[in-house]
């Protein structure tokens, strides 16, 4: 059967292929489409008789073409060059980038005019029947709307060559930069074991440190020629930082971040609330500390330009250092395990806060070293010293924080369910020894850039998934508080939309998982920036892609699919209005019968969704003759043997469309019942009352006959039979019959019980009781519920069940005790 579901799919696609690899590719100019086919015609009649005209001209968007063209050839020619920087990459992407986009929204804005002109020249070409020649006025004004044609169809295909170009210049760009990126990584240094690297090195350091020193001794000189203006920049750092501990910000930021370690089960607002404000707000204050420090430094002109880079440096380390720390405190939550976001034991927690703490510091220092060798012009030997030691500390740090993870994790693997939880932080350990040892090793053998950027990278995909894990499961929280039945938004929503609980929930959980969506795509794209990955080259990639895109000759356009859908579902919600308004408004003022009125509701349902899926169809450029394909595709795959597949495909789609059956119904075929568990098109799954799945093929519910006892309604109408011996009391049985029904739970009082003298037995009276419950599938069970009552309540009232009884006719008896005397006789008389 999967054969032959991919030879189907196999045909559809083959015939989906014509379409687009004869469809121009529509460029990346937004939404705008191609012209229509209607142009061709309209644009080359060499059969007809047309007047010369004058091409239109547009000077003004022939210009912009020629100054796009001219701004790629010098940056065409600028990437040229052996040798770029990082800088001069970016100004050159930057201007093929606006070229582009300015390429996209002349393609938008004559795209428009030119698909009108097209229309009104087909419009006036002449019909083959017609036998009289046109008018002269006729084809004077078609002349001039093929000419229009022509001239705008020549200014879009140059805009559309034009976008083609800036994409592949800005491709050419993302790789030189990569290729630059991979070179700075793996670019070979001395190694760190040689004693005559450490000795240049060392012979380096009295240089550097004259020159450090004379830097600090012209900034202390500044700071002396205007003391109050440097101490204005620290006196204003010192107001922001303690106006907010004196406000009553500093109240909200002490509840928020208080972890009481008494509380067993914090709620998940509380607890994943209190992690982002101890991140967001210690952050925050430090950040936004430094940075009023930092800037009024500059513009009470106390910190020359020559310093300012290591100042820079020196508060954006500090800054990430308690980002860093606050965020590992936040997840990790030392000594109390209830406030943890993650699986981790206590002894690790506590023990990676120590390894956060220090790593943080080594950071800081590495970036201010970095950046101070880099003010001071140090020699490289000192610089690659500097990075070569840094990344042996960090990832010597990295490797007792992985020790003390992972023997942490062995000393636990009795219970199941723990060690399942950490299976996924088991995972990264193995990793993070291979990444570190890496990282040792690399600067002995003079790959010290290598060594940097492990280091580096590692320190960001630990950031990077500590800021997941916890702005996932503050999202997720945030989310199910405010939609929730008593939550804020979902309040509103059922007050003032008029949304019911169900979609209040469905719009949540499409909300949570787009964020969860989008946090995922951020986190992966941190974790590329430190490969050399921009987030312009990643945008530019993802909006060239939506609009379209080739594999081979074919070329698929994500936003026509979108849109062609989008068209789909509002055809079929018009569709289903316009049924549910004949069937409950017009029909039932019409003197039709009900079957006729069934019928056209149906029909005019069928109708929409086929109308609609043609119109979808339409949109991305699918015509009939594909479809004639398709069609022609399954008549021979029909011919061979596919008749009832074919059978069971059409009524699969007629079961989902009509839905006589809906998954969860209890329905009974032939001698089997079950529930319905799942529709697909060619079979539907029942599961028996006998915990088995019977695979019923469609064409046998469409075609047989099928009890549904919840079609329509769940409830249903059940009936216990008893009998009792022949001299009970007919009335008072009834009357015990439907005292047990009316007192029972889960029987209906409307419509109202009934019992019946169903029959007289051999044995005695048959009584009949009759009762409805509200939901088949689940009150079933009351039938036997009303039998046990009736059991206890007949042996209460001394009512007796029917005890059958025979009796047995025997043909000549006296000769049978005759002859049984005869044979008894002769044992007595003889001797003992």
């Amino acid at each position: 059967m999967k054969t032959i579901r991919a030879a189907i799919f196999f045909i559809a696609f083959l015939s989906w292929m014509p379409l687009h690899a004869a469809t121009p590719a529509p460029g990346n100019a937004g939404s705008a489409k191609p012209a229509s086919p209607a142009a061709a015609p309209a644009a080359a009649a060499p059969a007809e008789d047309l007047p010369s005209v004058p091409a239109p001209q547009f000077p003004q968007a022939q210009s912009k073409l020629d100054g796009w063209k001219q701004t790629l050839d010098q940056v065409e020619s600028a990437l040229r060059a052996r040798a770029i920087d990082d800088v001069i990459l970016n100004d050159l992407r930057d201007r093929a980038a606006a070229a582009q986009s300015q390429a996209r929204e002349l393609i938008s804005g004559m795209t428009p005019p030119l698909e009108a002109a097209t229309a009104r020249a087909a419009e006036l070409a002449p019909s083959p029947e017609a036998t009289a020649p046109p008018p002269d006025d006729v084809k004077l004004e078609r002349a001039k709307l093929v000419a229009e044609v022509a001239a705008r169809q020549g200014i879009v295909q140059q805009a559309k060559l034009i976008n083609v170009r800036a994409q592949q210049t800005i491709d050419a760009i993302s790789d030189r930069r990569r290729a630059i990126f991979n070179d700075s990584v793996l670019q070979r240094s001395p190694s760190l074991v040689s004693p005559a690297f450490w000795i240049t090195a060392a012979s380096a350091v009295p240089i550097a440190a004259g020159h450090l020193v004379e830097l600090l001794s012209k900034w202390g000189r500044v700071l002396a020629s205007q003391p109050l203006r440097a101490a204005s920049g620290f006196v204003i750092a010192a107001i922001v930082v303690l106006g907010f501990f004196l406000s009553p910000g500093r109240r909200w930021w002490s509840r928020w971040t208080k972890r009481d370690p008494e509380i067993a089960n914090p709620s998940p607002l509380r607890k994943t609330g209190s992690a982002a404000v101890i991140v967001l707000a210690d952050t925050a204050l430090t950040a936004v500390a430094l940075l009023v420090l930092y800037q009024a430094l500059i513009m009470l002109g106390v910190l020359p330009d020559d310093v300012s880079p290591i100042i820079r440096a020196l508060f954006l380390g500090i800054t990430f250092g308690f980002f860093f720390v606050r965020l590992t405190i936040a997840v990790l939550a030392p000594s109390r395990p209830t406030w943890r976001l993650i699986e981790l034991d206590n002894a690790a927690a506590d023990g990676m806060i120590s390894f956060s703490v220090l790593l943080a510091i080594i950071i800081a220092v590495g970036v201010v070293v970095d950046a101070t060798n880099l003010a001071i012009g140090a020699p490289v030997e000192l610089s690659i010293a500097s990075q070569g030691i840094v990344a042996v500390v960090k990832a010597l740090l990295y490797m007792g924080a992985l020790r003390v993870a992972a023997a942490t994790e062995a000393d636990d693997e009795t219970p199941a369910a723990s060690s399942a939880k950490k299976s996924a932080w088991r995972l990264l350990i193995p990793v993070g020894w291979v990444m570190a040892t890496a990282a040792v090793l690399a600067p002995l053998g003079g790959y010290v850039a290598f060594a940097r950027f492990v280091t580096i990278e590692m320190g960001v995909v630990i950031t990077a998934l500590m800021s997941f894990v916890l702005l996932s499961r503050f999202a997720a929280v945030l989310i199910n508080t405010t939609f929730a039945f008593h939550g804020a938004i979902g309040r509103f929503l059922r007050q003032t939309a008029g949304l019911g609980s169900g979609a209040v929930r469905q719009i949540a959980a499409v909300l949570g998982g787009l964020i969860q969506l989008s946090l995922i795509g951020l986190t992966a794209f941190v974790v590329l920036t430190t490969w050399g990955i921009r987030s312009d080259d990643v945008v530019t990639s993802m909006s060239s892609a939506f609009f379209s895109f080739q594999i081979g000759n074919i070329t698929i356009s994500p936003s026509a699919i979108l849109g062609a859908v989008a068209v789909l579902i509002i055809g079929v919600m018009a569709t289903r209005a316009l049924k549910r308004w004949l069937e409950e408004r017009f029909l039932p003022e019409t003197n039709l019968d009900v079957g006729v009125r069934s019928s056209i509701g149906t029909g005019a349902g069928y109708a929409g969704v086929i109308l609609a899926t043609l119109i979808a169809l339409s949109y991305v450029g699918l015509n009939l003759q594909n479809v004639a394909i398709v069609a022609g595709a399954l008549s021979v795959g029909i011919g061979f043997g596919l008749q009832s597949i074919i059978n069971n495909f059409v009524s699969g789609l007629i079961l989902l469309v009509e839905r006589p059956i809906k998954v969860g119904d209890r329905i009974e075929v032939g001698s089997r019942m079950g529930v319905v568990k799942r529709i697909n098109v060619r079979a539907t799954e029942i599961a028996t009352y006998d915990n088995l799945s019977v695979i019923v093929p469609n064409a046998e519910l469409i075609s047989g006959q099928v009890v549904n006892w919840m079609h329509g309604s769940y409830s249903a109408r059940l009936s216990v039979t008893v009998g009792t011996s022949g001299d009970a009391d007919p009335d008072k049985v009834i009357e015990i019959l439907l005292d047990i029904v009316a007192h029972h739970p889960r029987a209906l009082k409307s419509p109202e019980p009934f019992a019946i003298l169903g029959n007289f037995a051999a044995d005695g009276l048959e009584f009949m009781v009759f009762f409805h419950v509200a939901h088949i599938g689940i009150d079933a069970g009351a039938a036997n519920e009303v039998r046990l009552e009736i059991l206890k309540r007949f042996r209460k009232e001394g009512i007796d069940l029917p005890n059958p009884q025979r009796d047995l006719h025997v043909r000549d008896l006296d000769r049978i005790e005759a002859l049984v005397r005869e044979l008894v006789r002769p044992e007595r008389s003889s001797p003992s």
